[in-house]
């Protein structure tokens, strides 16, 4: 009984945590206009469960935080620029592969239906892309061009862990399709708490204090985030 309600109890801090995130997810994107303030915020959505994964592994000097909103609110400042600017690649490539598509189908060719396979082998990569990146954002203090080639880079090295990256967030975005109500509760911060729990527990994520050298598969140089 009293490990039944244990979990009981840690099921309904981590649903909590969750709907908290989510709601400083949507209260930082108001604050950066849309446009400006949804990467960024989604950006302090993986560092602070990053943080959450720190001091449950005790890390040195991660107990040592602040309040949920100020490290949130400091997060989304510290990403104002570096995230928006991995978003704008992003949306621009949802852009193109978007438009190809709506193209391909309007088009009668002969060659349609091999590029239609090339594009959504392309869509694909793309979603990986999208599902890991900000994880590595969170981790690594590189610039935002380095973060996103590390992405590409992890897609290769280690593919199975960037299809299942990718696989959740297209659960996560089937299911609030379906239910738009887990969407307002639970959006961004639900996929974002499954990756980054299925990511850190891979091990492809160096300790910040781990020596060189490291797996090819974990292709670092750069110090991680504290």
């Amino acid at each position: 009984m009293n490990r039944v309600l244990s979990w009981h109890t840690r099921i309904g801090d981590a649903g909590f945590r969750l709907a908290h995130l989510q709601l400083l997810w949507i209260v930082h994107a108001l604050m950066g206009g849309i446009v400006l303030g949804v990467y960024p915020a989604t950006a302090a959505v993986f560092a602070v469960l990053r943080r959450d994964r720190m001091e449950a592994a005790d890390w040195e000097g991660a107990r040592h935080r602040p309040s949920v909103w100020r490290e949130f609110h400091d997060e989304w400042r510290r990403e104002l620029v570096g995230a928006n600017v991995i978003g704008l690649v992003l949306t621009a490539g949802w852009a193109v592969v978007v438009y190809d598509h709506r193209l391909l189908r309007a088009v009668d060719m002969a060659a349609a239906p091999v590029l239609t396979g090339l594009l959504w082998i392309l869509t694909v990569a793309l979603l990986v892309v999208s599902a890991s990146v900000f994880v590595l954002h969170a981790h690594f203090a590189e610039s935002p061009a380095r973060v996103l080639r590390r992405s590409a880079v992890l897609t290769i090295a280690r593919p199975v862990l960037a299809l299942v990256c990718a696989g959740i967030l297209a659960v996560a975005l089937g299911l609030y399709y379906v239910l738009p109500g887990l969407a307002v509760v639970f959006g961004v911060v639900a996929p974002a708490f499954a990756i980054m729990a299925y990511v850190w527990q891979s091990g492809v994520l160096p300790r910040a204090s781990a020596p060189s050298p490291v797996p090819v598969s974990q292709p670092t140089k750069e110090p991680s985030r504290v």
